[in-house]
């Protein structure tokens, strides 16, 4: 069972909070929580997560973070994006935004590439869209042969500022990227197709397999971002996207009771300043202008009161983190995580369950099972290769 010990490769936190666990990329293994495990789970779990050695159960959803970080991403932490894999009999996996080096961290989980279809976008800043390309195109030639991609998000206060603008641009651009690999793909690989809804509305915007998810406006930048509810087997799980705290997400969890809300949290103010060599006064400005506080995260957990609280879209940092935590404690008690690149959460009805993955740093492509096997149909090779190629049949011809 996953227990909460204290061990050296934690670092000292300030009075009265209990020691976290170092950032996985200081040399951490375990989630940064005082709380690993919330209610009494019916089975056992590692300590760690190893992709591949454990089912999803049926009625389970595990939630992992693809990329907990920025738009400066680094190595230690990918833009923005949440994984959300479904114990139907369909297994569906629902990704939730995109963002730089999601889909690497995606790679490690050996999950089937076939089956990441279906994408929920909550608002079209470039790191949380940018691996989008790598999706409809670089997975089609790892084993996303035979179906396209999907993309559900908001519109905006022009069309041109709305998902499917985009959506349709991205398709646009990848032209050549496409025609040079319908020779060996279905054609269905290459739709990359959009459904976009009003931002302004919460409302279902998707009802499958059992999965019932909501969208409800956020406060970010400008209009035309939302965050989102997954309701699946009496489990809900809510993700925020980026934004102030704000009442529509507080709305959307009323009802029954929240599994795990992940709400976005930036550093206090003079801790941006000093990590981006800033004036503060700026600082300010992009914390409360566009995003959320450790405090005003906190109260917004408080009015939710969910099983299991979850921080996102924060630089992570030994040194950080426990001033993130100092202020929220101000504020709210319940359980929480800060989340950071391959941070997994199981929901299930009896507990709430969060560690961090242990994945290999070149994973092979698990391509899944295709719904049919496209045949190769090589391409006519322009007149003017004749001339511009090496002959190889010397080379080839050795022993």
């Amino acid at each position: 069972m996953v227990r909460y010990m204290p061990a050296q490769e934690e670092t000292p936190q300030s009075e009265g909070l209990p020691g976290l666990p170092d950032p996985t990329f200081a040399g951490g293994k375990r989630a940064i929580t005082t709380d690993p495990v919330v209610g009494s789970p019916d089975r056992t779990y590692p300590e760690v997560f190893v992709p591949g050695e454990e089912e999803l159960e049926d009625g389970e959803l595990r939630v992992t973070v693809l990329g907990s970080g920025n738009p400066w991403v680094t190595r230690a932490q990918a833009s923005g994006s949440i994984l959300v894999e479904v114990g139907n009999r369909e297994r569906d996996l629902l990704i939730f935004d995109l963002g730089t080096g999601s889909l690497a961290n995606f790679a490690s989980l050996k999950l089937p590439v076939n089956a990441l279809d279906k994408v929920f976008i909550t608002h079209l800043h470039a790191d949380h869209i940018a691996d989008l390309i790598t999706l409809f195109g670089s997975y089609r030639k790892s084993g996303r042969v035979d179906r396209g991609v999907k993309v559900w998000g908001p519109s905006g206060s022009e069309e041109r500022l709305g998902t499917k603008h985009f959506v349709e641009a991205i398709r646009e651009a990848c032209q050549w990227d496409s025609d040079s690999t319908r020779s060996i793909h279905a054609a269905e690989s290459f739709d990359l197709s959009v459904d976009e809804f009003d931002y302004s509305q919460t409302q279902v915007i998707y009802e499958e397999n059992g999965v019932t998810i909501s969208s409800f406006p956020v406060i970010h930048a400008l209009s035309g971002a939302v965050g989102y509810r997954i309701d699946f087997a009496g489990l809900s799980f809510v993700h925020s996207g980026d934004t102030r705290p704000g009442w529509p997400l507080v709305r959307a969890c009323e009802g029954s009771t929240i599994d795990l809300l992940i709400h976005e949290c930036f550093p206090p103010a003079q801790a941006i300043a000093t990590s981006m060599d800033m004036p503060v006064e700026r600082a300010e400005v992009v914390l409360n202008q566009a995003h959320t506080s450790p405090r005003g995260a906190g109260k917004v957990f408080d009015l939710v009161k969910p099983r299991m609280a979850g921080l996102w879209h924060t630089v992570v940092t030994p040194a950080g983190t426990p001033l993130i935590f100092d202020e929220l404690r101000k504020v709210y008690e319940g359980p929480v995580v800060q989340t950071q690149d391959l941070t997994v959460f199981n929901l299930t009805r009896e507990a709430v369950v969060v560690r961090q993955a242990e994945v290999e740093a070149q994973p092979r492509p698990v391509p899944g099972t295709p719904r049919s096997e496209p045949k190769a149909r090589p391409p006519a090779q322009p007149d003017w290769w004749e001339d511009a190629l090496i002959p190889l049949d010397d080379v080839n011809s050795l022993p």
